[in-house]
């Protein structure tokens, strides 16, 4: 057994390219959770005179979330942030990219908008989750700076839908359209083949004035006379 640090590994698998790279991303994103974590662990200086603290946005209250304070630099603590989910619950990367139209540039600007990290639950060499204030991403998103409003965003968000549909449609259309040609195509062959002209041979001889003919293609038998 070998400690990659990232997890320990066979001796055969030392040399295995995949498993080394997922042990180097694996260490990666530890580290950078763990640097997040350092951040997190330094608690605030907060002055003898209560009246310079800073207090809760919502209650005035002096008992912060220190998360939502250290990551987010915004003073909430935590009855409030329970009581308004609207404001200060967090959402996900692909929530702020689904609902509000924010693009992977922007998300990770964290000057832009201050996201929290933690593991990936769905695979430990996925990226790492990005986390963010749902009140922050919905000042960015209805700012000038983006669509200016949430109805801005809503007409948006139609626009962009209407127009998936009307690529849909359109690929639909093109897929009908060559389902049509083949068919005819199809039709065509069927027709021709359907047309048969038969090829008589001579099978026996009844008598001196009758023969039996059989088409080498259907088998059709006819018996003819002979002048």
């Amino acid at each position: 057994m070998k400690n990659s640090k990232g997890g320990f590994l066979l001796d055969n698998e030392q040399d295995d390219a995949r498993l080394l790279k997922q042990a180097k991303q694996i260490e990666e994103l530890k580290r950078q959770r763990l640097k997040q974590a350092e951040t997190l662990s330094q608690a605030p200086h907060f002055s003898l005179d209560k009246s310079k603290n800073p207090q809760c946005t919502v209650c005035g209250s002096m008992e912060l979330d220190l998360q939502l304070l250290q990551i987010f630099k915004v003073p909430v603590c935590r009855k409030c942030k329970q009581e308004h989910p609207e404001r200060f619950s967090l959402l996900t990367k692909t929530e702020c990219k689904q609902d509000y139209l924010l693009t992977d540039p922007e998300l990770k600007d964290s000057e832009l908008l201050p996201h929290l990290l933690k593991a990936n639950p769905h695979q430990s060499t996925y990226s790492n989750m990005m986390l963010f204030l749902r009140e922050q991403v919905e000042a960015y998103a209805f700012s000038e700076k983006k669509w200016g409003s949430a109805e801005a965003l809503d007409e948006e968000f139609e626009r962009r839908e209407t127009a998936k549909k009307q690529l849909k449609n359109r690929k639909f259309e093109a897929q009908l359209k060559e389902l049509r040609k083949k068919t005819r195509s199809n039709i065509w062959h069927q027709r021709q083949e359907a047309a048969h002209v038969h090829s008589f041979e001579t099978v026996s001889t009844s008598t001196p004035t009758t023969q039996m003919q059989k088409c080498s293609g259907c088998g059709l038998q006819n018996e003819v006379e002979i002048f």
